[in-house]
């Protein structure tokens, strides 16, 4: 059985320190590092896992991706853009209908049930109006997405609750890092190297810990600097709008431990030397004329000293006869 070992090594990322894909968005960065693992024959596998992480939840549950609503309003398409932050419900809908006004639509008016958390919209004197399906916010209302929505009698109700629970976890990602874990997202592989739940409030900090050891396996066999992507459970990348983050990398390396040889050059050649003198020995009770052309060394330490490979096969060549 070999005789093997694991090497840990950690690397502490910053994303100050990694060169920004994406800007103040800090979730598309490079750490350019160099020789964090080198190609060696007696590396068996490699894991790595995030050890640990602070995260700040800087990140808003209204975002660049879900802050749009349009909606036809006196068979006039308006696009409605909301201020991106965190929003409870009352909140949001203040958002909305002042982003309304700003557009001079002033007869909607917008609740929500405190029993189903579902929001309803009024439009006064039972006009109609339309939420289209191309509004990002749509699911966050509880609007089903690619679905345009018409009032009936200038009501409209959304056919399931507000949601603004935001983001549920991170999911750390690399396309250098080559791992074999697997995603929903893509029914297939996806190159995650750890999911991280979200358990901090508005604007706290995210401090995750593997105390379960979780690691994935990769198939880098050599690696230099790295790439590093911060995805949110809707496949986003996550805005931390300039806010910094730490994560530490467990590289776990296991190694066959080489093995250290005491066999000198004199202790390969000894045996060799005892086999040619009773062949020869033999030789020369058979023939004595033949055992007299050869002559093998009789100081083993010359040969030892003295001899290369050249040399040791014109030995065997010579004594070919009798070996």
């Amino acid at each position: 059985m070999a005789d093997i070992y694991v090497e840990q090594k950690i690397v502490i990322l910053d994303s100050k320190n990694a060169v920004k894909n994406n800007g103040t968005f800090n979730s598309d960065v490079v750490f350019n590092f160099t020789g964090i693992l080198t190609d060696d024959p007696n590396i068996k596998e490699i894991h790595v896992a995030v050890q640990n992480a602070q995260i700040p939840m800087s990140f808003y549950n209204v975002n660049v991706y879900n802050n749009i609503l349009r909606i036809t309003y006196n068979s006039l398409p308006y696009t409605i853009t909301l201020t991106r932050g965190n929003y409870n419900s009352n909140t949001l809908i203040t958002e909305i209908t002042s982003q309304l006004a700003g557009q001079l639509i002033t007869d909607i008016t917008i609740t929500i049930s405190s029993v189903t958390g579902i929001i309803k919209l009024v439009r006064a004197g039972g006009l109609n109006f339309t939420i289209l399906s191309t509004g990002t916010i749509n699911k966050t209302l509880g609007f089903e997405t690619g679905t345009n929505y018409t009032s009936v009698a200038g009501i409209l109700d959304a056919p399931f609750p507000l949601n603004l629970l935001g983001l549920l976890k991170l999911k750390i990602a690399s396309l250098e890092l080559s791992t074999y874990n697997f995603d929903s997202s893509v029914l297939g592989n996806l190159n995650i190297i750890a999911t991280i739940p979200i358990e901090a409030g508005t604007f706290g900090l995210i401090q995750y810990d593997n105390f379960a050891n979780i690691q994935s396996l990769i198939n880098n066999k050599s690696l230099d600097g790295f790439d590093l992507q911060i995805y949110g459970d809707d496949n986003n990348l996550v805005n931390f709008n300039g806010i910094d983050w730490n994560i530490v990398l467990l590289f776990s390396i296991t190694r066959e431990r080489k093995t250290v040889t005491n066999t000198q050059f004199s202790d390969i050649v000894q045996p060799i030397m005892q086999l040619i003198d009773l062949q020869t020995q033999v030789l020369q009770n058979e023939n004595p004329e033949l055992a007299q052309q050869i002559q093998p060394p009789q100081d083993l330490g010359d040969v030892a000293e003295n001899t290369d490979e050249t040399d040791l096969e014109l030995l065997f060549y010579n004594n070919k006869a009798i070996l």
